[in-house]
């Protein structure tokens, strides 16, 4: 049986981090797929192509992972998402769409804004959800514009459904322990399997808060009476975040040994790095 990891790859999300360690394992046998429009028009059909035409593909990183994947017969899909608290991820996004230098509308809008105005510009229906519960579209395996009705009808339940039949959803704030989660579900299919790493894109500003509680005061401070609309429009990002700590404590819970495993694990990431640990952005 052929094994194949898909990342689904959210933005800001610590993902190049993640692909830095996929590629570090699987060399060649790693495809970091930029083509998004083929992926979103191909859909499954395209992910078949992909790997019949490359058979010593083992992982596989998109923007745009497809929600309906292909049955393909000797081959075994182990997906993996990485999430993030979105009232922490806010600032991330912001701060990455201000070194942009592009002209697309969020980074123009990051640069001419200050933090809070930024928020308020995105939470307006008519701008992309980028930080209105854009992890649950995300993985409902939606790029639209979405209004609350759909939202609560069909997109939440399909990413719901994306969660609990993925190999592993891990978590930003807890990355050493998912991944630590991750190899052991892998192992079998990759006895040597190693995911340690090196943070990559990270943000090293001296004023930033540490911590996931921290970030998150932080930006609700800075947000003040938008606090509200921000929260509620990022509802089922926080409702599908909760359900994603469960769901990886229970998996830590099945680890034996789990402790032993995660200092293992971090030795090797320091052995790596040889500098100052670092907070994702």
């Amino acid at each position: 049986m052929r094994a194949v990891v898909l990342h689904g790859h959210i933005f800001k999300n610590a993902g190049t981090s993640f692909d830095w360690s996929l590629k570090r394992q699987f060399g060649d046998g790693f495809l970091d797929h930029r083509d998004d429009r083929a992926m979103r028009a191909g859909e499954g059909e395209h992910l078949r192509e992909l790997l019949v035409a490359q058979p010593g593909l083992q992982a596989i990183s998109s923007h745009h992972m497809t929600g309906e994947l292909p049955e393909i017969p000797g081959v075994q899909f182990q997906q993996v998402f990485l999430l993030r608290h979105p009232l922490e991820r806010l600032r991330s996004v912001y701060e990455f769409e201000r070194r942009q230098r592009g002209k697309t509308p969020g980074s123009r809008a990051a640069r001419s804004k200050s933090f809070r105005d930024y928020v308020a510009w995105r939470m307006s229906p008519e701008v992309a959800h980028t930080i209105r519960d854009y992890q649950t579209l995300y993985l409902a395996g939606y790029h639209g514009l979405a209004s609350a009705a759909d939202l609560a009808r069909t997109h939440f339940p399909a990413a719901m459904q994306t969660l609990s039949g993925a190999a592993v959803v891990g978590l930003v704030d807890r990355y050493d322990e998912s991944m630590v989660v991750l190899e052991e579900v892998l192992r079998p299919y990759f006895p040597a399997i190693d995911l340690a790493c090196v943070p990559q894109n990270v943000a090293r500003g001296k004023d930033r808060p540490s911590g996931t509680e921290a970030a998150v005061a932080a930006a609700l401070d800075e947000l003040g009476e938008l606090q509200k609309t921000v929260i509620d429009l990022n509802s089922y990002d926080l409702a599908l975040y909760q359900q994603a700590c469960q769901v990886l404590d229970a998996k830590i819970d099945a680890v034996d040994d789990f402790e032993a495993r995660l200092s293992n694990y971090r030795k090797r990431c320091h052995r790596l790095r040889r500098r100052k640990l670092v907070r994702f952005s």
